[in-house]
């Protein structure tokens, strides 16, 4: 990132921070009485927690779904790479019982010559 990109994003956050300051002591300082502004910002505040709130819940399900889904997911892998080793295994027996059924039959074939 070039040093006058840095400069310009350094520059609006302070903006944006001077803004919010600004709007802060403006409420302050508003023509209503004490009462009122701190109804106000009671009630901005319950408005960012019930938002919190509802991302909290959002994120959670979310994550729940997620969850569920790759457990889903790892399962149907896990019960494919199950149904593959027992046929690698079933093969290999077969091809051992062949092998030796193969090798007692020369077996006898050389005793018999013999």
């Amino acid at each position: 990132m070039s040093r006058e990109s840095s400069n310009t994003g350094f520059g609006l956050v302070m903006f944006l921070l001077g803004a919010a300051a600004g709007a802060s002591i403006a409420l302050l300082y508003a023509p209503q009485d004490g009462e009122s502004t701190r109804r106000a910002i009671g009630d901005k505040a319950n408005e960012v927690k019930d938002k919190a709130t509802e991302l909290t819940h959002t994120v959670r399900d979310r994550a729940t779904e997620l969850s569920s889904t790759v457990a889903q997911t790892a399962k149907e892998k896990i019960g494919k790479v199950q149904d593959k080793t027992s046929e690698l295994l079933r093969r290999g027996q077969s091809a051992a019982h062949d092998a030796i059924d193969d090798a007692a039959e020369t077996a006898h074939a050389t005793v018999d010559k013999a």
